[in-house]
């Protein structure tokens, strides 16, 4: 498959993926009597939405599909610069704080990075509110 096609599939899938993230949260907030709905903001970039609701205290959604140059120095840690400095990139980045406090906050992101190589990107990380030592060693183990 030719990159400009990988490019389109996976920016497509970005922007479904936010609206799937968005729809359950906000499916999740009417269920518990909340009628509030993302806040959309457009910009040059994507779309980042943002929520402050019933369940969901805070949180943010965001997509993105930017291009550019990497500086000189930092293309050098970066695959596939060695030729030019140009990249593509698109993705989602997630970040919610639940109202209570035995949920932890939630950060995701995910990214589709196109050099002269191609990759997906990402992680996860959960920051618990109150901490529970039973449960700490649960996750870890």
């Amino acid at each position: 498959m030719k990159i400009k096609e990988k490019q389109k599939l996976a920016k497509e899938w970005f922007i479904k993926l936010q609206n799937i993230i968005c729809n359950n949260i906000e499916q999740l907030e009417k269920e518990y009597g909340s009628n509030i709905k993302f806040r959309k903001n457009k910009w040059k970039h994507g779309e980042f939405r943002t929520i402050k609701g019933k369940v969901i205290e805070k949180g943010g959604v965001a997509f993105s599909n930017i291009k550019g140059k990497f500086s000189k120095k930092f293309s050098k840690e970066i695959p596939g610069t060695s030729k030019s400095k140009r990249f593509w990139a698109s993705g989602i980045s997630v970040v919610i704080h639940p109202t209570n406090p035995k949920i932890p906050a939630m950060h995701f992101n995910t990214r589709f990075i196109c050099t002269t190589k191609s990759w997906f990107g990402g992680g996860m990380d959960v920051t618990p509110n109150l901490i529970e030592i039973k449960e700490k060693k649960y996750l870890h183990n």
